[in-house]
């Protein structure tokens, strides 16, 4: 009579067991890739989102514009083209004015002194120190991440020649508006000199240059955006008439 059990176990080969061992580790990578990815580029700007939106406020609460409301700045008495009131000197990683861009639906961001990662990370746009400060003759620098901490930069390439830009101090609202866009290597200091692109040149205008990274996912290159400066609102007298559809604390861009 024949003898039963058990069927003889197949012997796996060491390819077999090798791929399927590769296989788990590429699972495993993509996992963590994944959440890498969600951490990036949305958990950054999770965490930060009630603090930014304290230093906004608190800037405004420390430096309000009139009480008597918005200012109809189409006025001529109200927009002003003479020399704005001076900045100073700030020291690094301080918060010394706001960021709004109704263009990114009222978007508004702290602007801090330094581009370290520190001032970025916590979703503020950085100013150049080695550039002229805002409402200086000359070119006003900033950098923001755009796909992390904030995504502040994020729709950079939606502005338009025209569009308005309104760098908040202390004292007044500067009204800029954008006059260019250029894409280059990280490597072009030529951006943010006193003139863009023109060594040696002296200024005569007041300018700013906003710098994010590019493409949108990556860092391999710079987007450029400029904008002079228009006109300036003093806090004394209110509001810009470019900030009259913006919600209280400024609003959002979706992303």
């Amino acid at each position: 009579m024949a003898e039963t059990g058990a069927p003889p176990r197949r012997k796996t080969s060491p390819w077999r067991a090798l791929v399927g061992v590769f296989g788990e580790l590429l699972i495993t990578l993509g996992l963590f890739l994944m959440l890498f990815i969600v951490w990036q580029l949305w958990w950054t700007s999770f965490q930060l989102e009630g603090s930014v939106r304290s230093e906004i406020n608190q800037f405004q609460e420390e430096f309000p514009p009139s009480p008597t409301g918005t200012a109809e700045a189409e006025f001529t008495d109200i927009q002003r083209t003479d020399e704005p009131p001076a900045v100073g000197d700030i020291p690094e990683n301080e918060i010394f004015g706001l960021l709004h861009v109704p263009r990114w639906n009222y978007r508004v961001m702290p602007i801090a002194q330094g581009t370290n990662h520190y001032v970025l990370d916590n979703g503020w746009a950085g100013h150049y120190p080695e550039t002229q400060q805002a409402g200086e003759i000359g070119n006003f620098a900033i950098a923001a991440h755009r796909r992390t901490y904030m995504n502040n930069f994020r729709r950079i390439d939606t502005l338009e020649d025209g569009d308005p830009i309104v760098v908040e101090t202390a004292e007044a609202y500067l009204v800029y508006k954008v006059t260019g866009r250029e894409i280059v290597d990280p490597s072009a200091v030529r951006v943010v000199l006193p003139v863009p692109n023109e060594p040696g040149v002296e200024p005569t205008k007041r300018i700013m240059t906003m710098t994010t990274c590019h493409p949108e996912f990556g860092n391999s290159e710079r987007f450029i955006v400029w904008s002079e400066m228009q006109y300036w609102v003093s806090k004394s007298d209110g509001i810009p008439i470019v900030l009259k559809d913006e919600p209280a604390g400024g609003g959002h861009d979706g992303t």
